[in-house]
């Protein structure tokens, strides 16, 4: 391991200013659970592969069952919280599943906390023609952070626009278990796109990724697929 996070400098299309910038972290590498299964042996472990992999599974059975019955997180790794988004009209108004959704808030506990002090960051040049996301909302519930899966979702930014024929291009919402095409596209656009998130992706956690070959402002059709991921992380709910 023992790499930096590289970090590009962007236009910040959220302000008025045209010089002033945002830093959009790129390139970062990402560790499945079956690389920290392996991370686990390389240091000495005593444990195998598969013992290792069968705690895992029953940890995670675990946590889920915590979650599931309304319980909250207090870990060095992770720490959870609940909320619950939507409008209640009045006092006696209950919650509705239509209109409501339980949020899961999760925080860096003590250990990802420290770990985080020791970060080191290394500037790279950004590549201009990348796909670049600034906001993501769900237009049902007006939500940020959490989108109702097969529910419309605006995406700005710039340098949005893909061929919706090619799937190879379009919106991907990349879980743990896989990666889900939004097949859906309703606007499509250089600056917004209106997609609906597809119905496929579990609830949880999920990064959000545009990938386009569209090139200039003609709209031309290049060669190179470029990406470009969302810089926070959302959440998946279900009906």
């Amino acid at each position: 391991m023992g790499n930096s996070i590289k970090y590009a400098l962007r236009e910040n299309l959220l302000t008025a200013d045209p010089d002033d910038c945002m830093a959009q972290v790129t390139d970062a590498q990402v560790f499945t659970q079956e690389d920290i299964t392996k991370e686990i042996v390389k240091r000495g472990s005593s444990l195998t592969e598969a013992d290792i992999a069968a705690y895992q599974k029953l940890e995670r059975e675990v946590i889920k069952d915590i979650i599931a019955n309304g319980g909250q997180l207090n870990t060095p790794i992770i720490n959870t919280t609940f909320s619950i988004s939507g409008v209640f009209t009045s006092q006696t108004d209950g919650f509705d599943k239509s209109r409501h959704a339980v949020k899961l808030n999760v925080t860096a506990g003590t250990a990802l906390r420290e770990a985080l002090t020791k970060v080191t960051v290394q500037k790279v040049e950004a590549s201009s023609t990348d796909p670049y996301i600034t906001s993501v909302t769900d237009k049902v519930s007006g939500d940020t952070a959490t989108i109702r899966a097969g529910s419309v979702m605006e995406i700005t930014g710039s340098r949005l626009k893909f061929d919706i024929a090619d799937t190879e291009q379009g919106v991907f919402a990349v879980t743990a278990s896989g990666e889900f095409r939004c097949a859906t596209v309703i606007e499509n656009k250089p600056a917004r796109l209106m997609v609906l998130l597809s119905p496929e992706v579990p609830a949880g956690d999920f990064t959000l990724e545009v990938r386009t070959k569209t090139t200039g402002r003609n709209g031309g059709s290049g060669k190179t697929l470029k990406k470009g991921s969302f810089n926070k992380i959302l959440t998946a709910v279900k009906s």
